[in-house]
Formats: C-alpha cells, sequence, structure tokens
C-alpha cells in the first residue's frame, strides 16, 4: 500500500540496500521546500484571493488583473508542491521501500503539447490510466479519440473528489478543468504540427498551465468556499 505506484505487479525491481544518511537529506529538503510552500501562501496568495472578486461575477479586466497577479506565486506553489511530492516523497518511500522503478515524472516542462505534458508529468497516475482505463478501451474496439476522452472523464471525476470531498464543496470547476484538457489537446497538437517548433507548443502550454488553469480555480474555489461558508452562518 505504501509502495509509490498505483499498478500492482508480483515484483518490482529492488534496489541493494537503504541510503540512510540520503534519506534524511531528503526529509530535510522536504521540510524546507513544506515550509516554503506555507510561507508563499500566507505571504502572496491568501491576501490576493481574500482581496478578490469572483472571477465570474467581476467585470473582465478586473477578473483579468486578479488572475495574472495570482499566477506567479501559484506557480510557485505548485513547482514546490512537485518537487517535494514527486522528486522527494515518492524517492524517500521508495528508498525505504527498497523499491527500484523511480520513473515518477518525465521533463513535462519541456512539453510542446498539452498531451504532453498529461503523458510526463505523473507517471505513477498516467501508467494506471493506460492500464486500466485506456488500453482496455481500445482491446474493446472504442476508437482511440473516444478511448482518450473516457481517460480524460475519469480523470476529471477523480480531480473533481480530490478537491471536493476535503472541502465539502462540489462546484465541479476541477471537472470542467480537466474536460477543457480534451479540445486544448486538439488545439495544441494541430499548432505544433503546422509550425513544427518545439518553442511555440512550449509556450502556449506554459501560458496555458500558468494563466488559465491553476490561478482560475483558485479563485474559484475560494469564492465559492466563502459563499458556502457565509450561507451557513
Amino acid at each position: 500500500m505504501v509502495a509509490p505506484t498505483l499498478c500492482y505487479q508480483l515484483s518490482y525491481p529492488r534496489t541493494q540496500a537503504i541510503r540512510k544518511s540520503w534519506v534524511v537529506r531528503q526529509l530535510i529538503k522536504l521540510i524546507i521546500f513544506t515550509g516554503l510552500m506555507g510561507f508563499i501562501i500566507e505571504q502572496y496568495i491568501n491576501p490576493i484571493v481574500q482581496n478578490s472578486l469572483h472571477p465570474l461575477k467581476a467585470n473582465f479586466l478586473y477578473a483579468i488583473e486578479r488572475i495574472l497577479k495570482l499566477s506567479v506565486p501559484n506557480l510557485y506553489v505548485w513547482l514546490c508542491m512537485f518537487y517535494s511530492f514527486f522528486h522527494l516523497w515518492l524517492n524517500i518511500l521508495a528508498e525505504l521501500l527498497r523499491f527500484g522503478d523511480r520513473e515518477f515524472y518525465k521533463d513535462w516542462w519541456n512539453a510542446k503539447t498539452v498531451e504532453e505534458y498529461w503523458r510526463m508529468w505523473n507517471m505513477p497516475v498516467h501508467k494506471w490510466m493506460v492500464r486500466h482505463i485506456y488500453l482496455p478501451c481500445l482491446r474493446n474496439g472504442i476508437p482511440k479519440g473516444v478511448a482518450i476522452i473516457i481517460s480524460f472523464l475519469v480523470s476529471a471525476v477523480f480531480h473533481e473528489l480530490c478537491i471536493a470531498v476535503p472541502c465539502h464543496l462540489f462546484e465541479f470547476w476541477a471537472f470542467i478543468g480537466i474536460m477543457i484538457q480534451v479540445p486544448l489537446v486538439l488545439i495544441t497538437s494541430y499548432i505544433q504540427n503546422k509550425f513544427r517548433s518545439s518553442m511555440v507548443g512550449n509556450m502556449i502550454f506554459w501560458f496555458i498551465f500558468c494563466i488559465l488553469g491553476q490561478p482560475t480555480c483558485v479563485l474559484l474555489y475560494y469564492h465559492d468556499l466563502m459563499n458556502r461558508k457565509g450561507r451557513s452562518d
């Protein structure tokens, strides 16, 4: 249950021994980056969202200004989270269990399309989706495009549950955000094939990743949560 994988197998590659000093160094880094995330959230993100209006209820220019202002600290927090969880925590678990398969992510920051990003940033989940959702769809005669949509649909449900259950807030913003990835996959793939330049696709990916995605969801969920608390009070 603790092994850093979602796919069950009878055996996995194993390492020879546990590097205790290496584990201690990673734990120290984990504590530092967790504290850094808390600092950025308290000092930069919370003041921005608390002094903002709901993006769908404010005027367009105001919403854009808030999202742009939130995008930089939000990106730093997300990068710290990614490094802390996928690079530090999963490697710590793997080291303690002598788990030899350490491919938890690939170079998603060089993604040329949205499709490449989703295939590279979270390898444990990607391998599970391919093994238990995508390939069974293909084996049952479902077209590739429909199989991709089904995979994103399953991912969207899980993303929504990860936010809705602990926050007791079902607003479906995460679900909508994941399903929007389907047309983005088609658009970024078309642009990449048209211009044949890795920079064009990569710039579009970072624009979508930094501005259109997470900062917008942060504002939407924050104000919906505050509205729910206000009604309950």
